[in-house]
């Protein structure tokens, strides 16, 4: 039975997400003289993160990245099946997103300081100056293994208690403001789809689908088979000293 409840909780999430963190991108990008680079964008998709996951996470865990459901699912925290239905959900709602945004800005100008908009609102691309593409699929790819790594532990396994929803918004605060010069650090393929297609921008979508989630799926295995988190402590055997 599909729990509507967690649907629209993940779908307002997201959305959250996407239009926040689009904002900001089109903020750091138009506006003149500034020179903060992703401390703006991290810091707006590290919060977003953290309204979501106290205001949502007891509804529907607030994943918000097909990415990091994926990692869960690997982790055993979710089926494969409800897996689906949030990613598909995610999906719309970046798309949602992204066209309202679109719509509330002005038309992408040619040129000048004021060049708004559809050409920066949140559609991802890479550093060329200082990367390749499989660079940076793969700084995608270590940057989302440290988010999922938080959001397996601190949210499936519990290992962060409350403090959870905070451990993952920092640790994305973290990844954007370390690899927003290479890859602009997404993390997130519907992060990514929503802007990429309401800008035409689908020519490096690749890396931001399966770079995200090939580190996702690696961290939810480190996880689930290294660390094995739900495996009962082993005790010291009792040490025979030979006396009665």
């Amino acid at each position: 039975m599909v729990n509507w409840k967690a649907l629209v909780a993940e779908f307002i999430g997201t959305f959250t997400l996407v239009f926040v963190g689009s904002a900001a991108v089109w903020f750091a990008k138009t506006t003149p003289g500034y020179a903060a680079g992703p401390l703006i964008p991290a810091l707006a998709h590290g919060f977003a993160v953290v309204f979501a996951a106290y205001a949502l996470g007891k509804i529907s865990g607030a994943h918000l990245n097909p990415a990091v459901t994926t990692a869960i699912a690997i982790a055993g925290g979710i089926d494969w099946v409800k897996a689906a239905f949030y990613i598909v959900t995610q999906i719309v709602a970046a798309l949602v997103a992204a066209l309202l945004l679109n719509a509330l800005l002005l038309p992408a100008a040619p040129s000048g300081a004021a060049v708004a908009a559809a050409n920066f609102f949140g559609a991802f691309s890479y550093n060329t100056a200082v990367t390749t593409s499989i660079g940076a699929l793969f700084t995608e790819a270590i940057l989302t293994f440290f988010l999922a790594f938080a959001v397996v532990m601190g949210a499936v396994y519990g290992k962060a208690g409350d403090l959870a929803g905070l451990v993952i918004g920092l640790t994305l605060v973290m990844a954007i403001v370390a690899g927003g010069g290479i890859s602009e650090a997404s993390l997130n393929p519907a992060r990514s789809i929503g802007p990429a297609l309401v800008a035409g921008k689908l020519d490096n979508i690749w890396i931001y689908i399966i770079g995200p989630v090939l580190g996702a799926a690696a961290a939810a295995a480190v996880v689930r088979y290294v660390f094995d988190p739900n495996a009962p402590p082993k005790t010291p055997p009792t040490r025979n000293t030979g006396r009665r």
